[in-house]
Order: C-alpha cells, then sequence, then structure tokens
C-alpha cells in the first residue's frame, strides 16, 4: 500500500500509529497533571480520546487493503460507541466508567491481536499490533480485577505539614491505570511510526 494519501494513511504505515499516539499520550498527560482524577474526569477524557482514535482507525482502515480493512474497521467502530458512550454520560460515576472503558478495551485489544497474530510474518507492523492489543486487554482486565469498593488509607511525613493523610478510592487508583496506560501506549505507537518512518537499509551481494 502507497503511504503518499490520504493524510492518515493504511494502518501499517507510520502515519496512523503516530496519529494514534498524540491522543493517547494527551490523555496521559490530562490525567498525570490533574489533581482531580475522579470518574467524572476519565469518563470525559477517555470520551475525547476515544472519538480521535475512532476517526484515525476509520479513516486508516478505509485505506487499508482488504486482508486487513475488516477488523480495523470494527475497531473503530467500536471505539466510537465507546468515546460516545463515556461523553453523553460523564457524570455515570464508577459504574459507569468501569463497564465502558472495561469493554472497549478487551474487545479492541482483542481485535488488534487478532491483526497481529494473523500477520506476524507479512507485514512490519504486526508485531506491534499484537504488544498494543496484548497492552490494552490488559488495561480492560485490570479495570474489572479492581474492586469498586476500594479503599487504601495513606500517611506520609511532611517535614513542613505534619503528617499528609488520605484515602486512595478504586476511581483514583482506576484513572491513574488509565492514565499510565495512555502514555506507555503513546510512547509506543511513537516508536512505530518513527520505526517505520525510517528507510531500510537495502542490502547488496558483493561477488568474489
Amino acid at each position: 500500500m502507497s503511504e503518499a494519501s490520504p493524510a492518515l494513511g493504511a494502518p501499517d504505515t507510520w502515519v496512523a500509529p503516530l496519529a494514534r499516539a498524540l491522543p493517547a499520550l494527551v490523555l496521559g498527560l490530562v490525567i498525570t497533571f490533574s489533581q482531580d482524577h475522579s470518574a467524572r474526569l476519565g469518563l470525559a477524557g477517555f470520551g475525547v480520546f476515544a472519538v480521535v482514535t475512532a476517526a484515525v482507525l476509520l479513516a486508516s482502515g478505509l485505506r487499508a487493503d482488504r486482508s486487513v480493512r475488516g477488523l480495523v474497521l470494527l475497531q473503530g467502530v467500536v471505539t466510537a460507541v465507546a468515546g460516545i458512550a463515556a461523553l453523553v454520560l460523564p457524570s455515570g460515576g464508577l459504574g459507569y466508567f468501569v463497564p465502558v472503558v472495561s469493554a472497549w478495551a478487551i474487545v479492541t485489544g482483542a481485535l488488534e491481536a487478532v491483526n497481529g497474530i494473523r500477520f506476524r510474518r507479512a507485514r512490519a507492523a504486526a508485531r506491534d499490533w499484537l504488544f498494543t492489543g496484548v497492552l490494552t486487554a490488559m488495561l480492560g482486565l485490570v479495570f474489572l480485577l479492581v474492586p469498586q469498593d476500594y479503599a487504601d488509607s495513606y500517611a506520609v511525613a511532611d517535614a513542613a505539614d505534619g503528617t499528609v493523610s488520605g484515602v486512595v478510592t478504586a476511581d483514583i487508583l482506576l484513572v491513574g491505570i488509565l492514565g499510565a496506560w495512555a502514555i506507555i501506549l503513546g510512547v509506543q505507537l511513537a516508536i512505530v511510526a518513527f520505526s517505520l518512518r525510517a528507510p531500510r537499509p537495502v542490502s547488496t551481494k558483493v561477488s568474489a
């Protein structure tokens, strides 16, 4: 497939992973530097990320060859539905946040991992599809494994203010995990983009 046009290219060119890396990194940084790790922030941030990512997946899926197109487009549709669901009800709380993100992560992670396995010997990006898929599916499993009533008290000694204490609740923990996943995903996709963009050396045989 040619990567000259359109702007978002096919999923195994360098443009698509770079376009996916940007919203992931933005989501991770917003969560990292926000003091509010509530489910509302998680739903709003995930919703925007998912809608933008869905646009990238759908555009790149339309440019893909027939063997890859179906699963990429399905991944884009599922991502769009999850993003819209998160944005429609940002006040849904933890009981809404967990199933939206976990269902999306498990389904789309499995779809991407399947493409990675199918084309592991035929496409340069297949190994990265597999890694991204497994990483995303693991996010979904972690969301399901953390109890929604989780609460862990902490106390940290501070020289200036004495002892600082608080409680890490399930929404704080899960939104933090979402942010960490987004940064890891964004960095990995950026590396993929630059590795696919770099020209590959052509081997030449020297006759004796």
